[in-house]
């Protein structure tokens, strides 16, 4: 990477998950930072930090909490990220998505076009829960390759901005995603890292509450809203205003 890169995870309500994602940024090298945003989760993500991460993990890392409890709020979560990463290049990636150490030398010495931004090849860990029934995979499958995540990505910050970041509107939904990528192939375009950068979707058969169930999993309400944006013009306006809660750096 031409700067250090920093890493955005939400989280929202998984703390088996967390911990099991702090347990693999054990061996993350000290030059990749480490950003978690906590959703205003019910079950704070700081007591979690505190209890798992060793002191050379918490001097790359920094943990900041919305301040009030929206589920599906991810797109301020995303946003908040980008906000205060302080490097050129950002990771997009949910919590229930794994970076393999093994991965991230490879990842560091990786020399992205500025003019492009990077979708991951991705790998399921675990048979398919209810969440991963999409999977052109086997339900019974422990491990396969299936298609890149629409929501883990590498990107500049800058471009991220230009794209005009996640549309805070669909706060509340599930979805928000596929409007903001829309803008995003408007700013620049995709491209797939080498198959030696990948992720890991870890199913609830490896951790338990690895993908979210305390949310509404009903996308109409997101679909609606997207359709009445796309009927606004072939590409939807930018936001125009961010970071609607407020929020506070914990760690």
């Amino acid at each position: 990477m031409p700067s250090p890169l920093t890493i955005i995870y939400p989280y929202y309500y998984q703390p088996y998950m967390l911990a099991y994602q702090l347990s693999v940024m054990e061996d993350y090298p000290q030059d990749l930072s480490i950003l978690i945003v906590d959703d205003g989760s019910p079950v704070p993500a700081a007591p979690i930090i505190i209890e798992h991460a060793s002191a050379a993990l918490l001097r790359h890392l920094r943990l900041y909490r919305v301040l009030g409890d929206i589920p599906w709020n991810r797109e301020e979560a995303r946003n908040l990220g980008a906000h205060e990463a302080q490097t050129a290049w950002i990771i997009q990636m949910d919590i229930d998505h794994v970076l393999p150490a093994a991965c991230v030398p490879t990842l560091l010495d990786f020399m992205p076009d500025p003019a492009r931004w990077y979708r991951f090849p991705r790998y399921r860990r675990g048979q398919a829960d209810s969440t991963r029934n999409k999977d052109a995979l086997p339900r019974d499958c422990v491990y396969g390759k299936i298609h890149p995540h629409i929501d883990s990505y590498l990107v500049r910050k800058a471009t991220y901005w230009d794209a005009g970041g996640y549309n805070e509107d669909f706060s509340g939904v599930l979805g928000g995603g596929s409007e903001f990528l829309e803008r995003l192939g408007q700013t620049a375009r995709a491209s797939l890292l080498p198959d030696t950068i990948f992720l890991e979707v870890v199913t609830s058969h490896v951790v338990a509450d690895a993908s979210d169930t305390h949310c509404s999993r009903d996308t109409a309400p997101g679909k609606t809203l997207w359709r009445g944006l796309q009927a606004q013009g072939r590409v939807a306006p930018k936001p125009t205003s961010w970071l609607r809660l407020p929020w506070k750096q914990v760690l």
